[in-house]
């Protein structure tokens, strides 16, 4: 069994799924396996895929979304832990390595997420480098880590395959915030660990970045707070402060990117959804500035 499973989901990257696997390939830790998942590409993805027969093991659906893509793939781990890569990121020569590094330091923690690198070309990742302290930052649980942002979507996660599994995967549908939902139903399993430095993957903005897409935000945003009030998260009463801090983080700036977008009435009811919990938090200069939004722009279509 290897120590890793890398799990990409992939849809239309015909010219990124490339430098992707390459950045896998340059792993310093090599004891790992790839499980790549075609999600229906309609480009010559798969054809791209094929090339690596013998290296990786590719599996196919209908376009489900990378959820459930990444859940077909887990299916097939074998791995003790899954490391979750989207196809247009990439991880640096060291991240596989500082992950295993901090799985044995740290008495496999279920939960483990790494920094991230913002870049838009190739260039500009010539300066990122691994000289200088490994530094961490620990919690008992996902839970406790508060509201401050520590991750950068799914290609931050490495996660224990039996937690994964015990918790349900991702969610099926093809929608955004998959991964703060995960997360926070993740949000009571032992041992939760932030890799501060060195950075461990690079993130690519471009314009099919999937997180773009703000009614798609919108959507998972209303889903969390669904999921919240019907007790799907962890932790039950207790720590309801907890989640409202979590939830609240990535709702915020939702709200104001819907009513700086136009969409009045979606950042209306995220506002109101989640008044009660901002308000609980002392988030005030959020409350007064939404409001002021608010009125400023009138509830309209």
């Amino acid at each position: 069994m290897s120590l890793f499973s890398v799990i990409i989901p992939v849809y239309n990257r015909a010219q990124l799924i490339d430098n992707t696997l390459q950045s896998v390939f340059q792993q310093s830790f090599r004891d790992y396996e790839i499980i790549v998942v075609d999600d229906g590409s309609t480009d010559n993805s798969r054809d791209v895929l094929q090339t690596y027969a013998g290296r990786i093991v590719v599996l196919s659906q209908p376009n489900s979304g990378p959820g459930a893509a990444r859940n077909l793939g887990v299916q097939r781990a074998q791995g003790k832990y899954l490391a979750f890569l989207d196809s247009d990121d990439l991880w640096f020569p060291w991240t596989l390595e500082t992950y295993r590094k901090v799985i044995l330091e740290k008495g496999e923690p279920s939960f483990i997420t790494g920094k991230q690198y913002v870049f838009s070309s190739a260039a500009s990742l010539s300066g990122v480098d691994n000289k200088g302290p490994l530094r961490v930052e620990e919690f008992p649980d996902y839970l406790a880590s508060g509201d401050e942002w520590r991750w950068f979507g799914v290609s931050s996660f490495v996660i224990r395959r039996d937690v994964f599994s015990k918790n349900g995967g991702f969610d099926g549908g093809n929608v955004n915030g998959e991964d703060a939902d995960l997360a926070l139903r993740l949000g009571c399993a032992d041992g939760f660990v932030h890799v501060c430095s060195p950075a461990m993957f690079g993130y690519l903005e471009h314009e099919g970045n999937i997180t773009s897409d703000l009614k798609k935000n919108i959507e998972a945003s209303e889903r969390l707070i669904a999921r919240e009030r019907k007790g799907i998260f962890p932790g039950g009463a207790e720590r309801a402060m907890e989640r409202y801090s979590i939830i609240c983080r990535h709702i915020r700036p939702c709200v104001l990117s819907a009513f700086s977008s136009g969409y009045t009435k979606d950042a209306v009811r995220l506002f109101l959804g989640t008044f009660k919990w901002n308000w609980k938090l002392r988030r005030f200069k959020f409350l007064v500035g939404a409001l002021g939004m608010m009125i400023g722009r009138g509830v309209r279509r």
